[in-house]
């Protein structure tokens, strides 16, 4: 079969949902890393990714096959293959249109929610006074560096 065979055929159902696009163990968008990207319902407001099921089956609640198409806008972009348990068993992804990938990367990085300020734990300003900033890891940036002989 070619991918325009498949992308000629009926889907099982169409989904606007994203969350099949990454699991425990496979992230079918490689560019946006799992922790970057908030699957789980905070990725609001697509509009504009479609992912065509073919066929989603669950052997026994825990273990299932699916297979399905991702669409961008106009475009069909991939086909996606899961199996196993938690679909993790067998990955595998097919880019038929890189770029059209490449657009749908790019549009899927404007959905992704920005944390505010105050929930970053990691700014600061740059005229506060921290006593450990150049004293890290056993060493000090004005102390003596020795390296190991071995």
């Amino acid at each position: 079969m070619t991918p325009a065979e498949l992308y000629a055929r009926t889907p099982e159902s169409i989904t606007f949902e994203l969350y099949c696009l990454m699991g425990c163990y496979y992230n079918f968008i490689p560019e946006i890393e799992e922790s970057d990207f908030h699957w789980n319902g905070e990725l609001k407001g697509n509009t504009r990714i479609s992912i065509h099921i073919y066929k989603d089956f669950n052997f026994d609640g825990r273990r299932f096959w699916r297979l399905a198409s991702v669409k961008f806008d106009d475009d069909f972009v991939m086909i996606i293959q899961n199996a196993g348990r938690e679909g993790d068993d067998h990955t595998a992804r097919f880019i038929t249109n890189e770029n059209a990938y490449v657009k749908m990367v790019e549009y899927i990085r404007t959905l992704l929610p920005v944390i505010p300020e105050e929930g970053r734990e990691d700014v600061v300003s740059e005229n506060d006074n921290f006593p450990g900033l150049a004293d890290f890891y056993g060493n000090s940036l004005d102390g003596y560096f020795e390296r190991y002989r071995y």
